[in-house]
């Protein structure tokens, strides 16, 4: 089935498309290597036909403003032709789909995804290989992988803009290998959402998902756990992490207190390696509406003395 090319008349029109398949800022969660979403938290998404809500930080915004202009200026150095695309392309087949930045025109057409990078982002997540080549973040790469295999690409570029000054231009070739690892991953996820099989979560990346996901609670339901070891165990270790929690609190706020008793009425303190700044916040009136949320509370009946 030929892959089909879309130009959304919206922003709206784009994040519905979006809905209905996986993308190449989502594929990564299924290889485990998305910072963004977990596997677990894309497959309710998916299968719910959730449109996420795209909310941009202030990094998203200015680097999508400054894209058209780091592209041109990167096409400038290079000598090439490019053309903004604004296309939505998608096979229907495999349900993949992608947006692009631009492509590089030519005898062969190439993809070049644009990224505006913080100086010690960039440190911490781009790294050299053995031989010494750059190399982006896993989902960054994956992400031009998949681009490439939607749009049937045979090269791409990842053009990074470090700390506003220093351009970063990584090539690759379309690697069959991933394209398929791709396929097989997509393929797989699309059949446990039709067969509804929910993946394992895992409970630390994806407790304020869950907790999101379970926010109803039917008014009058009562649940018998009795005899349930299991869960008792996980009831007891909330407990106790609790406990943990206030006596660290305590300590941090004992802290806290010795601190500003030495510091007095200082305002700023500069030590070995370190500042702090206790400066004053003035009042402010904050008036809003709660949203609701599913209260979570376990009760222990106290110890009597002598227990």
């Amino acid at each position: 089935m030929p892959v089909e090319r879309i130009e959304p008349k919206s922003e709206q029109e784009w994040l519905e498309m979006r809905a209905k398949d996986l993308t190449s800022t989502e594929v990564s969660a299924l290889f485990g290597i998305s910072p963004y979403i977990t596997n677990f938290e894309l497959w309710h998404r998916k299968k719910n036909q959730q449109i996420a809500d795209f909310i941009q930080s202030d990094r998203m915004k200015w680097g999508t403003r400054l894209q058209d202009t780091i592209a041109k200026g990167i096409a400038e150095d290079e000598g090439w032709k490019i053309r903004r695309m604004d296309e939505y392309m998608r096979d229907p087949e495999l349900r993949l789909g992608a947006s692009f930045d631009f492509s590089i025109e030519g005898d062969e057409l190439g993809l070049l995804e644009i990224k505006n990078v913080d100086s010690l982002i960039y440190k911490e997540g781009w790294e050299k290989d053995d031989e010494g080549n750059l190399e982006a973040p896993p989902h960054i790469e994956m992400q031009l992988q998949q681009q490439m295999l939607v749009a049937d690409r045979k090269f791409g570029y990842i053009g990074a803009l470090v700390g506003g000054n220093t351009v970063s231009l990584i090539k690759r070739e379309r690697d069959e290998e991933i394209c398929q690892a791709i396929k097989d991953k997509v393929a797989a996820f699309w059949k446990s959402i039709d067969d509804n099989e929910e993946p394992t979560p895992d409970f630390e990346k994806d407790a304020s998902f869950i907790s999101k996901l379970c926010r109803y609670a039917e008014p009058g339901k009562m649940m018998s756990l009795e005899g349930d070891e299991g869960f008792k165990n996980i009831a007891v270790k909330h407990n106790e992490l609790g406990k943990r929690i206030k006596a660290l609190e305590k300590q941090r706020e004992a802290c806290k207190a010795q601190m500003l008793m030495q510091i007095g009425d200082a305002e700023k303190c500069i030590g070995d390696g370190y500042t702090i700044s206790a400066g004053l916040i003035g009042p402010v009136q904050i008036s809003y509406e709660r949203k609701g949320y599913r209260a979570f509370r376990i009760n222990w009946p106290r110890k009597k003395k002598g227990e």
